[in-house]
């Protein structure tokens, strides 16, 4: 009969149910998600509070500034925007640069934006796709938007579009959202607000929160969505919860999991340590 120990044999498990315990814990909140209280902090509520004082007819622009690799972090708080514009009456135009795949962000913005069945293409809102892009395009879309575009994503003239009636530069826009992974949201920050005033907001990876904070502080962004954790407190401000609450359930329960492992490692450690 072993002499064993239960701490004693779980010091020999294999890694592997470990791996296996983890990846099923984390099913649960995809399968069900469990709500765990969100604290909300000053960045994703200055880009609430923001669109909140938007009104009826006025004009927004969405710059789709990441790619479908950036979804994890960005998508969520785009669509939580986007749904927070509509439910606000606002008129959106959208494009994108730095990313050829846009269209397919886009796409995917329209699928979870039930709000938007409601919008008439051309008069609530335009789409002109990608734009290879420098900062010399932003400071020229900033005084002449039919200097880069004629046309719009689907081939329509751009004077064919009723929501472009009187919209051609940047003080134009009511405020302006960039979904950034790289350098074009600094652009804007140059070429829009600095010159021109318009409000800017940012919705950026995680890995590029701590380096956009400093914009926030200083008033050049009104707000600043970073990763999951600016999207999940997104819709949560906007009562609509979406992906980003789901994968920060399953962030949580990652976390709790880690924890237990420690405190049972430790128990285990203390429970055997007399012993050779």
């Amino acid at each position: 009969m072993s002499s064993e120990s239960i701490w004693d044999k779980l010091q020999t498990v294999d890694r592997r149910v470990f791996y296996w315990i983890l990846f099923i814990t984390l099913m649960i909140p995809y399968l069900r998600p469990i709500g765990f209280p969100i604290t909300t902090n000053p960045p994703p509520k200055g880009i609430y509070d923001e669109l909140s004082t938007v009104q009826p007819g006025e004009v927004c622009l969405l710059s789709i500034n990441s790619g479908v690799s950036a979804w994890g972090d960005c998508l969520p708080a785009m669509v939580a925007c986007i749904r927070m514009l509509a439910d606000q009456g606002a008129h959106i135009i959208v494009w994108g640069m730095g990313h050829t795949d846009i269209d397919i962000t886009w796409r995917e913005i329209m699928d979870r934006s039930p709000e938007l069945k409601d919008y008439v293409y051309g008069e609530d809102y335009a789409y002109f796709g990608y734009i290879p892009t420098q900062e010399t395009t932003i400071a020229l879309l900033a005084e002449d938007i039919r200097a880069v575009f004629s046309l719009d994503r689907y081939g329509t003239p751009i004077n064919d579009l009723p929501i472009m009636k009187d919209v051609n530069e940047a003080k134009d826009f009511r405020l302006m959202l960039s979904s950034d992974t790289g350098d074009v949201q600094g652009y804007y920050i140059r070429q829009w607000h600095t010159k021109h005033g318009t409000p800017i907001g940012s919705i950026g990876i995680a890995m590029n929160a701590s380096g956009d904070l400093p914009f926030f502080l200083s008033g050049d962004l009104f707000g600043l969505s970073g990763g999951s954790r600016g999207g999940a407190e997104l819709e949560q401000l906007t009562g609509k919860p979406g992906q980003a609450i789901t994968t920060m359930d399953a962030i949580s329960v990652s976390h709790l999991l880690v924890v237990f492992a420690i405190i049972l490692a430790n128990v285990g450690y203390f429970a055997t340590r007399g012993k050779r």
